[in-house]
């Protein structure tokens, strides 16, 4: 400490010669009027400073040397004249068996206190920390609001900023975020599936700050080296060996983007047309013009469609060898019929015509010429310039292969191009046949080696069936973000509890604001049960209000065609406050998780890989019944079976079908594209039987298709949304089951943008108008095909959300909620399930956790169990399969077939 001295006082506004002031000189109004390492005491009362001797009186401000407090206390300002932040060094205290207090108290001299900023409680084991909980753990943000237009109080964005980095901190150093980091990176490496040794050797590095590899050391040394957790991915005996490689489960699918612009760079794109060349000179706005990308592949710079970017990081293919060894390729799930065929036209068009529109290229109409496959390029932004090396055929096809497949290309698949492309009539067109045939092979869309074992990949043949078996058609419609349903369902009319107010005051209404509720006003008033409304189900109301912008919906509830079912939600077995987290084996309230489980319905992972969709479909293909299933956007989990159980689910645009090379550069293109991707040896690379398999599947089935649903069409005005353009298709696929040869389909469609967190009135206004009108067409549409009684449409979202409103008027992710079905044999006009009559955590509440939060009584096999009836899944060890925990539910808070639809006949085909 330094020696104790008298203070200088300068005046209330010392002149500019006097700055900075030094140690126990005066006035200072902040931190910056003082010599480096010295902080502006702000005194408020006659309160101590730190190494100056000050007389009686003063309560000025003075520059002080934090170093010379005695309590160990140093002072920053608050950014008012009025108080300190004060941070003391590490206490160290020892708590007792029980409850502990732990007090801050103002020191001596002092009249205001500070708030607890931060508070690290170290040295407690495990074990002993097992049993214990924190009670009021501190923040930065104070409770006491400004008190005047220039914010001089406890609230600051000073104090913001704290908090924010104190969150980010926390963050950044938790025990996760090297592992996930890790994992995620490698996975953007190459290698979908790192060995858990990999995981550590990279986490080690990233926690470090350093990675050695021979003599050569990299990273800064510091927690969180991006250059050494790097260094450990692409340096790792993982990501270099020649062995490794060799494992068929090692490597990944390539992500789309990625395959164009390795197609381009390696192919040397260029904007200009070499002079050579008769023609328009070349356009040169533009360097590269990918328009809508994403739209085409399923993938583009800057347009993910969700927060979790373009696929999940934990998905398994729903075919081949990564399927039955649970092998994660998150590539794959955008690797659709749609975006498969969209791909490989892309690339095709680019390679005969240069970047622009020709046969559903990957940019626009440039303004001049025509689609010519001649080598001139007219109709073009940019082509593709590169002459490969070499004296012969053979040699220069190599030269490809190595660009094209790191020199992965098999010998059987050289050959096959080799004698393919020898036959046409000139260097150029040779090159692009050679072109367009390399990247269709498994070795330019993966990273493994493939080993073809000589057989030709076989259709899938639909099941004979003579049988009168009736058409019926599920339609999965999805609410995408957790659907905050006690907006779309609310109490009405409820007695002896009033459950109407107990929601307006959980959903934020009091003197001053109406909350996150909706008024009576805004309501479609429905009946709790139409056939008997002197019985109420069971439900605390007996009646219900439907959102003002759900009238279709209301209609068909009160023509009996629509059931809710109320706080329902994905359980693995009853549970209540006590023991819900132990006995619900999935990562509640998380998106990713929540969705992919609720199209699963398989908590237990029997049936691993596949969903109650996908697992229906193999019941009824393993009983002769024909069964197609298509999903709308994207591949689906809900619609994936067990290999060879039954047919891979179609996927399709909302848009329809493309088609599939339309102009070929060679008479029997497709079919070499076939033998090219023919079957492989069980040794081959997992992920290029994934390739071959799901493009095979799509050009077989694209051909199957696509002549069909473009001779459908539609009567009904379906609105120009998402949702109505993916009802209005599958309409148009439904009109195709006579020539397809099925009796049932189950569909896939969602609806996005029910993620809440702000404004969540608006959103619903907006969103539920939108859906209503599509559903309003597609009911429309149904009934003039005659199709209304045989199809059912089942609605699910990943979660409900929070009753209790947050600060932006949004509401935070939940767990229970209401969902609905409709349909024409629908047995409706009911809310079933349990409606809460009270919405608030406490003692005797045995469903309610924090902020609304409800623990749903029913489980989602509720609906889906007379649902699978109706359909036909009769037998015990068959809905055994396709609801494998409904059994552990009460038989009360299920419902069979009698329960959801009626008896009467059901449409034929």
């Amino acid at each position: 400490a330094n020696p104790t001295i008298p203070v200088v006082y300068y005046g209330g506004s010392p002149s500019a010669d006097k700055f900075p002031l030094q140690r126990c000189e005066g006035d200072c109004d902040n931190d910056n009027h003082c010599a480096d390492g010295l902080f502006c005491k702000q005194n408020n009362a006659l309160e101590e400073n730190p190494g100056c001797e000050i007389g009686s009186g003063n309560s000025r401000d003075y520059c002080v040397d934090p170093l010379d407090y005695t309590h160990g206390v140093l002072f920053y300002p608050t950014g008012g004249w009025s108080s300190d932040w004060l941070n003391t060094d590490p206490i160290e205290i020892y708590l007792a068996a029980g409850q502990n207090t732990i007090r801050a108290q103002v020191p001596v001299g002092y009249k205001d206190g500070p708030n607890i900023d931060h508070m690290k409680l170290g040295g407690i084991t495990a074990e002993l920390l097992q049993p214990a909980s924190f009670r009021n753990p501190p923040h930065f943000m104070s409770l006491i609001p400004d008190y005047s237009p220039y914010g001089v109080g406890e609230m600051n964005l000073r104090d913001a900023l704290y908090e924010t980095d104190a969150v980010l901190d926390h963050y950044f150093y938790q025990d996760n975020v090297a592992p996930f980091l890790c994992t995620r990176m490698i996975q953007r490496f190459g290698m979908s599936n790192p060995s858990p040794r990999y995981v550590e050797a990279c986490s080690t590095a990233f926690k470090s700050g350093t990675y050695s590899s021979g003599s050569a050391s990299f990273g800064s040394g510091e927690y969180g080296s991006l250059e050494a957790m790097v260094a450990a991915i692409v340096l790792d005996n993982e990501a270099t060996s020649s062995s490794v490689s060799m494992d068929p489960g090692h490597g990944s699918v390539k992500e789309p983007i990625l395959k164009v612009l390795a197609l381009m760079r390696s192919m040397e794109y260029q904007t200009k047309i070499p002079d050579t060349l008769q023609g328009p000179p070349m356009h040169n706005d533009y360097q590269v013009k990918l328009w809508y990308i994403h739209e085409k592949i399923g993938q583009g710079p800057y347009e993910f469609p969700t927060v979790f970017s373009f696929f999940l990081p934990e998905y398994i293919p729903d075919n081949g060898p990564a399927l039955a060894a649970k092998y994660i390729s998150p590539e794959t799930m955008i690797l659709t019929m749609p975006n498969t065929v969209s791909l490989l036209n892309g690339m095709f068009s680019l390679i005969k015509y240069g970047l622009g529109d020709c046969n559903n290229g990957f940019s626009r109409y440039p303004g001049y010429s025509g689609c010519n496959d001649d080598g001139k390029y007219e109709r073009s932004f940019g082509r593709l310039s590169y002459e490969p090396m070499g004296e012969n055929l053979s040699q220069k096809i190599a030269d490809l292969a190595l660009l094209l497949t790191a020199g992965r290309l098999s010998g059987q698949n050289q050959a096959t191009i080799e004698q393919t492309c020898g036959t046409e009539p000139n260097e150029a067109s040779i090159l692009r046949c050679a072109q367009q045939l390399i990247i269709t092979t498994a070795e330019f869309h993966t990273t493994n080696r493939v080993e073809r074992n000589g057989e030709d990949r076989s259709a899938e043949t639909s099941v004979s069936d003579a049988s009168n078996e009736p058409y019926k058609a599920i339609v999965y419609f999805y609410l995408g973000g957790g659907l905050d349903s006690y907006n779309m369902l609310v109490p009405y009319t409820c007695s002896p509890i009033d459950v109407y107010e107990k929601y307006r005051t959980v959903r934020g209404k009091n003197d001053l604001s109406e909350g996150i509720g909706l008024p009576k006003t805004r309501l479609l008033e429905i009946t709790t049960n139409v056939g008997d409304p002197s019985n109420h189900l069971g439900q605390p109301c007996s009646s219900f209000g439907i959102h003002e912008n759900l009238p279709t919906i209301k209609t068909l509830y009160d023509h009996r065609q629509v059931n809710f079912i109320a706080n329902a939600g994905l359980l693995a077995k009853s549970v209540d406050v006590s023991n819900y987290n132990d006995e619900t084996p999935v990562q509640l309230f998380a998106h990713n998780a929540m969705t992919m489980e609720a199209a699963r319905e398989d908590l237990a992972d029997k049936y691993s890989g596949t969903g109650v969709g996908g697992r229906m479909s193999d019941v009824f293909s393993q009983s002769g019944i024909p069964t197609n299933t298509f999903s709308i956007n994207g591949q689906q989990i809900l619609l994936t079976g067990e290999a060879g159980q039954g047919p891979s689910q179609f996927i399709l645009s909302s848009s329809g079908l493309s088609d599939f090379n339309a102009d070929p550069s060679i008479g029997d293109m497709n079919d070499v594209i076939m033998s090219l991707n023919n079957a492989t040896t069980p040794d081959s690379g997992f992920f290029a039987e994934t390739w071959s398999s799901k493009l095979s599947e799509a050009m077989m089935k694209q051909e199957q298709l696509k002549t069909e649903v473009d001779n459908t069409s539609v009567t009904a005005a379906f609105p120009d949304s998402g949702i109505g353009r993916q009802l209005q298709m599958v309409s148009r696929i439904m009109q195709t089951r006579q020539a397809r040869g099925v009796k049932r389909d189950i569909f896939y469609v969602t609806d996005g943008g029910y993620d809440t967190h702000a404004d969540v009135d608006i959103n619903l206004v907006e969103n539920f108008a939108t859906i209503d009108a599509a559903l309003n067409a597609f009911v429309s549409e149904m009934k003039t095909l005659n199709l209304w009684d045989s199809t059912t449409v089942v609605q699910f979202s990943e979660f409900a959300r929070t009753l209790d409103p947050n600060t932006g008027d949004g509401s935070d992710h939940g767990w229970g909620g209401i969902h609905f079905m409709l349909g024409g044999s629908v047995n409706g006009g009911k809310v079933l399930g349990s409606y809460p009559d009270d919405f608030v955590q406490s003692p005797t509440n045995p469903i309610a956790l924090s902020r609304g939060r409800m623990i749903p009584t029913h489980p989602w096999d509720a609906m889906w169990l007379g649902t699978a009836e109706w359909f036909g899944i009769k037998t015990q060890a068959d809905l055994n399969k396709v609801l494998p925990m409904h059994k552990n539910f009460d038989p009360s808070l299920l419902y069979a077939e009698s329960d959801l639809f009626v008896a009467s006949e059901t449409a034929t085909a």
